[in-house]
């Protein structure tokens, strides 16, 4: 009976075993820091020198600085396009993909390279295609087509920030397809069969078989998209750096300027605190309007 025990109890301790390493690597790189971001949060602090305790100074400015709220505004632009047109782009063409029965995984890849591709590179290529002297507009300008050889896509303050989504997307969509294509070739055959028989147009089983069957993933792209249009960074930081006149600065360009411009890293914690206050706010209304539409089973 005592034998019995000691194997029972050893097996309880064995799994935890198995995950201790990485809860260690995790705690020391994502823990840690975390809770030092937030402490360091309520000093003001250079990021070299000794930091000096100013409790909640550092919010009571966030809420009274201007530029916080023009970078908030954008961040919420840019995620108003990437859950709409990558989005929407991505599940089109993953069904007229998986429509096809040759040439299906050529395509994938096509559409798939640009993903893969460093934003540091794809942000310089595209720069270099937009600007006015030696990019597109040259083209344009060849085809005499004024309006369009004029116009200033990183230099006009009202297109500079949907310019620069425009490459991020051409970047993200490939990999939404991907995603959609494989969720919906998981989606029970006989299901179409069935749908046939009774009937059903190719809209009707799109709406009543296609999207149902991979609800699951439509709300794993959305959490995503919705986490990762609010800490973007890399293709903003290296086309605009938050510029003209601040007509692209978002949250984490404006986090980055205060931390190693302004040498202000204790201002800059406070901004990651409310940055992740943010996110966890649309995660849990994501969570919610997922469950009521139906998408998220947990």
């Amino acid at each position: 009976m005592a034998a019995k025990m000691k194997t029972v109890k050893k097996g309880n301790i064995v799994p935890y075993l198995f995950i201790l390493p990485a809860f260690i690597i995790h705690a020391c790189i994502v823990t840690a820091p975390s809770l030092s971001t937030l402490v360091m949060s309520l000093f003001e602090w250079n990021g070299m020198g000794n930091a000096k305790y100013i409790g909640f100074n550092n919010f009571k400015e966030i809420f009274k600085d201007p530029l916080v709220k023009l970078a908030v505004v954008h961040n919420i632009e840019w995620l108003l396009v990437f859950i709409t047109v990558p989005l929407l782009l991505g599940f089109v063409v993953a069904i007229l993909v998986s429509q096809l029965r040759k040439c299906q995984m050529f395509l994938r890849t096509v559409y798939f390279v640009p993903y893969v591709i460093s934003a540091a590179v794809a942000g310089r290529i595209w720069t270099a295609y937009m600007n006015p002297y030696y990019g597109v507009n040259q083209v344009f300008a060849g085809f005499g087509w004024e309006k369009l050889s004029k116009m200033q896509y990183l230099g006009n303050p009202r297109i500079a920030l949907f310019a620069v989504a425009f490459v991020d997307n051409w970047h993200w969509w490939g990999f939404i397809m991907v995603l959609f294509l494989g969720a919906l070739q998981q989606v029970d055959p006989t299901l179409y069969e069935a749908a046939k028989v009774d009937g059903a147009n190719r809209f009707q089983e799109l709406i009543h078989v296609s999207i149902p069957g991979i609800r699951q993933t439509i709300a794993f792209v959305l959490i995503m998209t919705i986490m990762w249009s609010f800490l973007t960074f890399d293709y903003v930081y290296i086309m605009t750096n938050g510029g003209p006149a601040n007509a692209t600065e978002i949250m984490a360009t404006y986090i980055y300027k205060n931390a190693f411009v302004k040498y202000r890293a204790g201002y800059a914690n406070a901004l990651c605190v409310i940055q992740s206050g943010i996110c966890i706010i649309l995660y849990f209304l994501q969570k919610y309007v997922s469950k009521l539409g139906g998408m998220d089973d947990e």
